[in-house]
This record gives structure tokens, sequence and C-alpha cells, in this order.
């Protein structure tokens, strides 16, 4: 019986090796894409895209004023960068949330001393965005690890995080292999949209809110100046937006910035194929120019732009 009981356990140690060898080489290369194309997870062999944001927020390149938000905020203003050397264009997307902002702000504030404004281009869904088991993990909650940025957050963040994925998912070694190896992101992400929730806010804007007044008070600490803008609105959510407002209305923000539902600029639902990106020829550079003219009036976000 012990005998049989050895073997046992040995053939399950060498099951188990086996196993954390494969994931282990399914996060090297060239077994990487070898490896994902065998277990059907190329889909998953795709960057984030977030890292090398912060890396260039990181560094020190003599501009002085920065744009950040959502991916309709990328669209609109990256282009322009080029033509305005003052300015550093990071916007990523909506999935970063509201504390990635935060985070992202705070790497160009430590490297550039002399910054006098940080604007800030979000649509107001996006400020409800909340901890989801797909893009809350792949692009808010693994950035924060990756960039070291956990201990910056405010507790009650990683509280919710926590609740949303487990303590597991936001260790270091975890997100290390969920970054690199395609095989353990797909069983990962698996595992997460089976078994756990997103978390619930309390309200609406309740992540957003918290992080836009931690923005705010950063600033000023830098001796900077916040500017918070909606992005663009397809006609498409306008009722919602009207429901929204009331919302704002009860928030920290709200007393900062009275003003930023008031402002939403809305445009017909037929110049976007997926009700938040300009498409067609609505997404031409000089169609978008005219677009900013329009969303943005004489605010001092378009005053400050030279737009080629």
């Amino acid at each position: 019986m012990k005998k049989f009981i050895r073997k046992c356990s040995l053939f399950t140690l060498l099951i188990f090796s086996a196993c954390v060898c494969f994931l282990f080489l399914s996060a090297r290369e060239p077994f990487r894409p070898i490896l994902a194309r065998l277990t059907n997870s190329q889909e998953f062999l795709e960057d984030s895209g977030m890292l090398p944001y912060f890396e260039r927020a990181g560094e020190s390149d003599g501009t002085t004023r920065l744009i950040i938000g959502d991916s309709i905020c990328r669209q609109m203003f990256s282009p322009l960068e080029a033509y305005n050397p003052d300015k550093s264009v990071l916007a990523t997307n909506a999935a970063l949330m509201m504390p990635g902002q935060y985070l992202l702000a705070r790497e160009y504030l430590q490297s550039h001393p002399g910054t006098t404004d940080v604007f800030l281009v979000m649509h107001p869904l996006t400020l409800t965005r909340t901890f989801d088991m797909e893009w809350g993990y792949r692009y808010a909650a693994m950035t924060y690890v990756e960039t070291e940025g956990m201990s910056f957050l405010d507790q009650s963040t990683r509280d919710a995080m926590e609740e949303a994925y487990g303590s597991f998912f936001l260790t270091k070694g975890a997100v290390w292999m969920m970054e690199h190896s395609p095989v353990c992101r797909k069983i990962g992400l698996n595992y997460l949209q089976s078994r756990r929730e997103p978390y619930v806010q309390g309200h609406p804007f309740e992540i957003a809110d918290l992080y836009v007044e931690k923005l705010y008070d950063l600033c000023r600490e830098y001796g900077a100046e916040l500017h918070l803008y909606a992005s663009p609105v397809s006609e498409y959510y306008r009722e919602e937006m009207e429901t929204l407002a009331a919302d704002y209305g009860e928030t920290g923000m709200s007393r900062l910035f009275p003003d930023y539902m008031k402002d939403i600029w809305y445009f017909p639902q037929d110049w976007t194929e997926d009700q938040s990106h300009f498409s067609g020829e609505h997404a031409a550079r000089e169609r978008l120019n005219e677009i900013m003219g329009q969303a943005y009036g004489n605010t001092f976000l378009l005053d400050s732009l030279e737009i080629g």
C-alpha cells in the first residue's frame, strides 16, 4: 500500500511539474506563440498597450501640459501632439478607469515639475466604469500592479479590487503570468468571468469621484491646474446623460467642475458606428478639427491648442 501511495505521489508530482513547465514556457519566446496556437489562445497574445503610456509619462521631455482621457479623447487629440511641443497627449482608453488616469498623471507630474495644466477629457459613461471581469481587470487592475501603483491608491479602491478579483489575481506573480502567457490569460479571464462578480458601486460615480478629487489635489500640490471636459457624446446616449446629470450633482467633483455635464456636446448618431467614436468622413483629421471647435468652443483647452 505504501508503495502504491509513493507511486501515486510521484506521478502527481510529475504531472504538476509538467504543467508548471508548460505554463512557464507559454510565457517565453519562442514558445509563446506556438503554445498559444496549440491551446487556441491566439486572441490573448496581444499586449494591453498601457505600459508605454506610463513609460512616456515618466520621461522628462520638456512638455508642461498633459492631455489624458479615454479613446475618444485619443482619437481627437493624439494626432495634434506633433503641432504642440508643449503638450504630451497620453490619452488611453475607458477601461483604464479613473484610478489609472490618476496614476498616469501622477507619473507625469513627478517627472515634469514645471507642469502648468492637466486636461482630463472623459466620456461621462467612462466615469461610471467599475472593476469588471475582462476589461477592468485587463486594462485597469493589471496595469496598476505592473506599474507599482497599487500603494498610491486609496484603501477603499484596493478593497474593491480584491472583492472583485480576489487577492491572488492582484499579486505581481499572477499578473506577470497573465501578461506574458496567453494560456494563463485565457484560463485566468475565463475563471474570473465564470466565478467572480464585478464590483458594485454604491453610486454611479463612486470610484471616479474619489480620483477626480485626488487628481485635483495632486495637481494643486505640483502647482498645476486640472481641467475636466466631457468627450463628445452621441445622441444615442442623451436620455442616459440626462439621468446621470442628477447623479453627478451629488458628487464632490460636481463642486469642482459644476458645468461638466451641462457642457456636453452631442453629435448625430449616424456619425458613429459604435455609438462612441467618430467614423467615416467624420473621422478625417480636418473634420475632427471642426468637431473640436464645435465641442469646445472658446474653452481654454481649445485656445491652448495648435491644430495644424
